[in-house]
């Protein structure tokens, strides 16, 4: 495995602010660049692959250069998606800061700090729509118009099995895979995991 993690991280933190929150006065200080880092890893490489995600880590790299296609992924749909889900990491941080003090909140004086309930729907709603990004950027990536497009990708595409995780909870049923079937006789004749069928 390359280290891509010493690479620049795929979106900045004025990337984050402009495309996926509200008060374009929010401080990129909130928004570390490990911050970032840990949304691509979570959210981004898994259904990427690990080595189409190190391709694109080095080729945006400011000591290299994106492909073509590559550069249309990014500005159509990574950056949005990566956005939104960097967003969704950094909620907590943004409404609370710890300190020698302890786990503080950032309040000031015109605003009020928002219940549990109310940031949890926040937080939710977030990844809600990072997740209809995502979803979209895939539905691109897997459409026949970009078959030779993204080799790497094609040729190194993660196993998406048929169960999910959304927040904790292990979901199975299709509506977030594009290309779900139900497990028959013929699947398993057909994806056999063994050498001699």
């Amino acid at each position: 495995m390359a280290n891509v993690n010493n690479k620049a991280t795929l979106v900045t933190a004025a990337e984050v602010i402009s495309n996926s929150f509200t008060n374009a006065n929010t401080d990129p200080a909130l928004i570390s660049s490990n911050s970032i880092l840990l949304a691509e890893l979570a959210h981004i490489k898994p259904v990427l692959g690990k080595k189409f995600y190190e391709e694109l880590k080095t080729q945006h790299d400011p000591t290299g250069t994106l492909s073509t296609a590559n550069q249309t992924l990014m500005d159509d749909f990574l950056i949005r998606t990566l956005c939104w889900f960097v967003r969704f990491e950094v909620i907590n941080e943004v409404q609370s800061n710890s300190s020698s003090m302890g786990i503080v909140n950032n309040i000031d004086e015109f605003s009020s700090i928002v219940d549990p309930s109310d940031l949890n729907a926040y937080k939710q709603d977030t990844y809600r729509k990072a997740s209809v990004y995502l979803k979209d950027m895939m539905d691109y990536m897997d459409d026949e118009d970009q078959n030779g497009l993204y080799p790497t990708y094609e040729s190194n595409r993660p196993n998406r099995g048929f169960a999910y995780k959304n927040h904790g909870i292990i979901m199975y049923d299709s509506i977030y895979t594009k290309n779900y079937h139900p497990r028959t006789y013929t699947s398993w004749k057909d994806y056999c995991p063994c050498d001699d069928c």
